[in-house]
């Protein structure tokens, strides 16, 4: 009883160790970002701040004023993203759960294999094909581009949540009176909605995140910028603007944070619910 005690204590002081380790940078970009920015830097950096102002914060739009344009442009690709992923892995998903054919397990295997893939690696056939169809410098070679990286695992999540759901209560709805149609859009998805809602915010911050590489290549004009490059203008020549600039970090996570915080419990469910055969 003693040593199953002793065991259950080490582990949870080794967890709390590993979240301080985890949290530790984020915790010191926020004491950055509340520092006043004319105090004199020291190393190692205090833990507690002497001083906290939210001057920074301000000061950020002065020294970037298109950083509301920035982040704006970064929720559309991120939103853009989202919305093609639940666009192609609802059927996708559907089809690979319900329907037994010939090929299903080779594509099963090939949406696998295809999210190993990095934006980098893609790189230079996502531009000449973007370039080909016209749409370099607009926000849909951005989102269509992300959307390449998010469709797989997306697709995955769908399906494996597909199968837990017993297929006889779509086929006594068939018996019922109705169409395939009303079988996916009355009782397929409210029930698959916990899936929808996980591959949303999957694909929305994995999309947030790619940003940078994918619009690097893609994306010529300033107004079109995502967040991810705007940050780049508070490096100068000669210094770096440290304050401001973990300040527009700080407000830049806001949004993805706060998605992901408000539907926490149905990310959970969504993504654990195919885990475990009945």
């Amino acid at each position: 009883m003693k040593n199953k005690v002793l065991k259950k204590v080490l582990y949870q002081i080794f967890a709390v160790l590993l979240m301080v380790f985890l949290l530790l940078p984020i915790y010191q970009m926020v004491i950055t970002a509340l520092r006043p920015a004319n105090l004199p830097w020291k190393s190692p950096m205090p833990l507690i701040p002497e001083k906290i102002t939210l001057s920074n914060f301000v000061t950020a739009f002065d020294i970037v004023p298109r950083l509301p344009r920035y982040l704006l442009n970064s929720f559309i690709y991120g939103i853009g993203v989202s919305v093609i992923s639940l666009l192609v892995a609802i059927p996708a998903g559907y089809a690979l759960a319900r329907y037994n054919f010939r090929l299903r397990k080779p594509i099963m295997i090939f949406v696998i294999y295809a999210n190993m893939f990095a934006p980098i690696m893609l790189l230079v056939p996502i531009y000449v094909i973007m370039k080909k169809f016209g749409l370099i410098n607009t926000y849909l070679s951005v989102i269509l581009s992300g959307s390449i990286f998010t469709i797989p695992l997306s697709t995955w999540l769908v399906t494996s949540y597909m199968q837990t759901i017993p297929k006889g209560i779509e086929e006594a709805a068939l018996i019922d009176g109705c169409s395939d149609y009303s079988v996916i859009t009355k009782i397929v998805l409210p029930m698959i909605s916990p899936a929808m809602v996980s591959v949303f915010i999957y694909a929305f911050v994995t999309g947030w995140s790619q940003q940078f590489i994918l619009a690097l290549t893609l994306i010529k004009t300033d107004t079109l910028m995502p967040i991810t490059q705007g940050l780049y203008q508070f490096f100068t020549r000669s210094s770096v603007r440290w304050n401001e600039l973990m300040a527009a970090i700080l407000m830049s996570t806001l949004v993805p944070v706060t998605m992901f915080l408000l539907v926490q419990r149905y990310i959970v469910k969504g993504l654990t619910s195919g885990s475990v055969k009945e």
